[in-house]
Formats: structure tokens, sequence, C-alpha cells
């Protein structure tokens, strides 16, 4: 897949300093089921505290939501990065620098 056609951008700023994007209809769309999947997890959380409202269910029903949050991230961010354009934003910089200082050069 070239860089062009991929659904998200991310805009590295350092190792752990990143920005994902979605690019186009098709990054909005798979970014809109991903949040769909987090609706359902929290529909189901709700549905069970409501049910089960204390005790161990209750406390079972927690962790098994915190689980599902902490893999639902990291699946999703690992998802994503395997399908975006990756810029390196100091890179970014220093190229439109070196454009501006030859625009002033040129004038």
């Amino acid at each position: 897949m070239r860089d062009k056609d991929k659904p998200f951008v991310m805009y590295r700023r350092g190792s752990a300093n990143f920005t994902i994007v979605p690019r186009g209809a098709a990054g909005w769309c798979q970014f809109a089921v991903w949040m769909a999947l987090l609706g359902a997890l929290v529909v189901w959380f709700a549905d069970h505290v409501g049910v089960n409202s204390d005790g161990a269910e209750f406390f079972y029903g927690i962790v098994l939501f915190g689980i599902g949050v902490f893999v639902w991230m990291v699946v999703g961010l690992w998802w994503m990065i395997a399908r975006a354009e990756i810029v390196e934003v100091a890179e970014l910089m220093r190229d439109r620098q070196r454009e501006r200082r030859k625009q002033r050069r040129e004038q």
C-alpha cells in the first residue's frame, strides 16, 4: 500500500510522542467502527453494573471492563500505526525551513 493510499497519518515527534489522524473516508470509517467497538463494551459494562451493583460480580465486571479497554486501546494503536503514513515532524519542519530560506534567497 502506497503512503498516499493509507487511511491514517501519524505525526511522530518522538518515540512515545505521536498523533494519529484519520485521512479520507476510509480512515474515518475505520475510526468509527473502532469507536463503535468501545461503545459496545461500555454498553455491556453499564448493563452489567445495573444487574450486579455490588459483590464479587461487580468487581469481576470492573476487571473485565478494564482489561477490555486496555486491549481495545493497544490493538487500536497497533491497527492504526500499521496502516498509517508516518511523518517525522522534525524532518518536516527542517524541510519547510529550507524551503523558506530558498525562497528568501530567490527574492
